[in-house]
C-alpha cells in the first residue's frame, strides 16, 4: 500500500510543472482558490468596464454522447447542453431548483399536480414561441421517450396547456421532487422543428431557446455554436463558443497557458497545483460537490458480492481517508452519504464501515472466504479515478481480494452503469441533483435505465421506503424518508461505499470577463453575457 502511494505521489509531481510546496497546507490550497475568485470579482464590479461584442471563447471540454434533446442523461450532460436547449427548472448554488424557462411552479399535493407558469417572451433559436403548448408538447415527449422517464417521469401521467402562459402537470401518485426531475431530464426543444423536419432531423440539429445556436458538431473533437441573436435573457456579447476536446488534460493546461484557449475545467487536482502556478489564469470553484465517487456493488446471485458479509468486508478494506489525503489535495468532501453533512438530507445516525483490516478479513472468513477471492472493478477511465483504483486495488489486495481493473472510456460508460458484469463499479454520482432525488431515482424495483438497475438487489422493504420519498407532503418528510434510504442502503444492506466526494475547479484567462464558468450546476458554462477584453 504505501508503495503504490509513493507511486501515485511520484506521478503526480512529474506531471506537476510547478513545486508541490504551493500545496503544503491543504486546507489553504482549496481556500486560495475561492479567495482568489472573491478579489478578481471585486474588481470587475468596481472597474464596470464597457462590454465588447464579439470574439469566439474557446473552451477546452468533453463533446455531449448525444445531441438528441430527449436522449441526453446525467447533470453534466445537461448543463453542457444548455448552451443550446435548456431547461425548464435548473439547480441554483445551494443545490435547490430555481426556475430557468418557467417563471413559477407550484405544487399541489392533494390534487397531484404541479403547475408551471411560463416567462413571457422566450422564443426559439428558429423564431417560434416557447410557451405552455411548446412546454407542454416536451413534457409529454418525454414521458413517452425521455432516456431517465423510467426514473424520474414514473407517475407523470401528461402535461395539459390550459392557456398561453399555463402548463398542468398531472401525477398518479404524488411525487414531491417534480421540480427537481425537471433540473435533470427535459431539455426543451422546439415543437415547430420537430412537426416541420421530424424527430431524427432535431435530434441530429438541435433547435432551442439557449444562447448559442449549433453550427458544427465533430464527436470528440469539438462543438461550435454561434451567437443567438434573439436570446430571451439578453444581448449575447461573443460571437461564438469553440469547445475543444483534448484527450490529454496537460495538453490542455498547456494551451490555457498559451492563450489558445480561454477557459477549462478539471478534477485532476495536480492539474490544479499546476494551473495555480500561471499567470493570468483565475480559479474558481464549484459552489457544490461535483460528484460523490462511489462503490457500487453487484448483488445477484453467483457473485461474491451477493454476499452482505463480503460487501461489509470490502468497504471495511477500503481506507478512504488515504485517498483523498493521498490524491486530492485538500479539495475533496470527506463523507459516507450522497450528501456533506450541513445537508438536510445527511443522516447523522449512517456509521458506514470505518477503515479496519482486521474486521474485513474476519468477515471474509465468515462468508466462507478465509483466502479471499478474485473480482473485477469497473469504472470511467478518467485520471483521478484511474489513481483511486490502483490504490483500492491495492487495499483490497491486503485482505485476500484479488482485483482486476476494467477502465472504460469516453461514452461506452454508459453502457456499464445498469449491470457491469460481476464485482464492483465506481460510479461518478452526481451531487447537486441532492440525495434525496439520486436515492429515489435509484434504489427502487423498476425496468428502466439506471444506476444499478440489474445489478443491485432491492428489497420489498426498501422499494416501498424509496418511494415513500416522492410521496412526502413536507419538507420535513422528505428529509426523514430520506435518511430512512440512507440508513439502509450504506448501513444494513450496504449497496454502495462512498469513497469521497470530488470539487471541479474552472480556470479562466484574465481577458474573459463576465462569466459565471463552473460556479453553479457544476459545470454549467454560463456564459452568455461574458466578453473578452481587447
Amino acid at each position: 500500500m504505501k508503495k503504490l502511494i509513493a507511486i501515485c505521489l511520484v506521478l503526480f509531481f512529474a506531471l506537476s510543472l510547478v513545486a508541490c510546496t504551493q500545496a503544503s497546507n491543504d486546507t489553504d490550497t482549496a481556500e486560495e482558490v475561492t479567495e482568489t475568485t472573491e478579489t478578481v470579482e471585486s474588481t470587475e464590479m468596481e472597474t464596470a468596464e464597457e462590454p465588447v461584442k464579439g470574439g469566439v471563447l474557446t473552451v477546452s471540454g468533453s463533446t455531449p454522447t448525444t445531441l438528441a434533446w430527449y436522449d441526453t442523461r446525467g447533470i453534466m450532460q445537461v448543463a453542457f447542453m444548455s448552451y443550446i436547449l435548456e431547461p425548464i427548472m435548473q439547480y441554483g448554488a445551494d443545490g435547490v431548483p430555481q426556475p430557468c424557462l418557467a417563471e413559477s411552479i407550484t405544487p399541489d399535493s392533494e390534487n397531484l399536480t404541479w403547475t408551471i407558469v411560463v416567462r413571457d417572451g422566450i422564443t426559439f433559436s428558429d423564431g417560434s414561441a416557447c410557451d405552455a403548448e411548446a412546454i407542454a408538447w416536451n413534457l409529454n415527449f418525454y414521458k413517452e421517450n425521455g432516456v431517465l422517464s423510467a426514473s424520474f417521469f414514473k407517475s407523470f401521467v401528461n402535461a395539459e396547456a390550459i392557456d398561453e402562459k399555463t402548463v398542468v402537470c398531472n401525477f398518479s401518485e404524488w411525487d414531491s421532487l417534480f421540480d427537481y426531475s425537471l433540473c435533470r431530464t427535459v431539455l426543451v426543444a422546439s415543437k415547430e422543428a420537430f412537426d416541420t423536419n421530424g424527430q431524427e432531423w432535431l435530434a441530429e440539429n438541435p433547435i432551442g431557446t439557449g444562447p448559442f445556436v449549433l453550427e458544427e458538431f465533430n464527436a470528440d473533437v469539438n462543438m461550435y455554436m454561434v451567437r443567438n441573436d434573439n436570446y430571451w435573457q439578453g444581448e449575447v456579447y461573443l460571437d461564438a463558443v469553440n469547445v475543444v476536446y483534448y484527450q490529454n488534460e496537460l495538453v490542455a493546461a498547456t494551451s490555457l497557458n498559451t492563450g489558445e484557449i480561454q477557459a477549462m475545467v478539471t478534477e485532476n487536482y495536480s492539474l490544479v497545483e499546476q494551473l495555480n502556478g500561471y499567470d493570468g489564469i483565475t480559479a474558481q470553484a464549484t459552489a457544490l460537490p461535483s460528484y460523490y465517487y462511489t462503490m457500487c456493488f453487484n448483488m445477484q446471485e453467483g457473485d461474491p458480492c451477493a454476499d452482505v458479509l463480503v460487501r461489509q468486508a470490502v468497504s471495511y478494506a477500503i481506507d478512504t481517508q488515504a485517498l483523498i489525503d493521498t490524491l486530492t489535495f485538500g479539495y475533496a468532501v470527506q463523507t459516507n452519504q450522497w450528501c456533506k453533512e450541513d445537508s438536510p438530507f445527511y443522516n447523522t445516525d449512517v456509521v458506514g464501515q470505518p477503515y479496519d483490516v482486521e474486521k474485513a478479513k474476519e468477515l471474509l472468513t465468515e462468508a466462507g472466504y478465509p483466502n479471499g477471492f478474485s473480482t473485477t472493478i469497473t469504472y470511467p477511465s478518467m485520471p483521478l479515478l484511474n489513481n483511486i483504483a490502483q490504490i483500492v486495488k491495492e487495499q483490497l489486495a491486503a485482505v485476500g481480494i484479488d482485483a482486476t481493473l476494467q477502465p472504460i472510456e469516453g461514452a461506452a460508460y454508459v453502457n456499464y452503469i445498469g449491470a457491469w458484469g460481476e464485482g464492483m463499479l465506481i460510479h461518478t454520482m452526481g451531487a447537486e441533483s441532492g440525495a434525496a432525488s439520486q436515492y429515489a431515482s435509484t434504489f427502487y424495483q423498476y425496468d428502466g435505465f439506471g444506476l444499478g438497475v440489474n445489478a443491485f438487489a432491492v428489497s420489498d422493504e426498501l422499494d416501498a421506503l424509496t418511494r415513500s420519498i416522492t410521496s412526502a407532503t413536507t419538507e420535513d418528510e422528505l428529509n426523514e424518508r430520506t435518511q430512512a434510504v440512507a440508513k439502509v442502503i450504506i448501513d444494513d444492506d450496504v449497496m454502495i461505499k462512498v469513497l469521497l466526494g470530488t470539487q471541479a475547479i474552472g480556470f479562466v484567462r484574465d481577458e474573459v470577463r463576465n462569466h459565471d464558468f463552473c460556479t453553479i450546476q457544476n459545470m454549467r458554462e454560463d456564459v452568455w453575457q461574458t466578453w473578452i477584453a481587447e
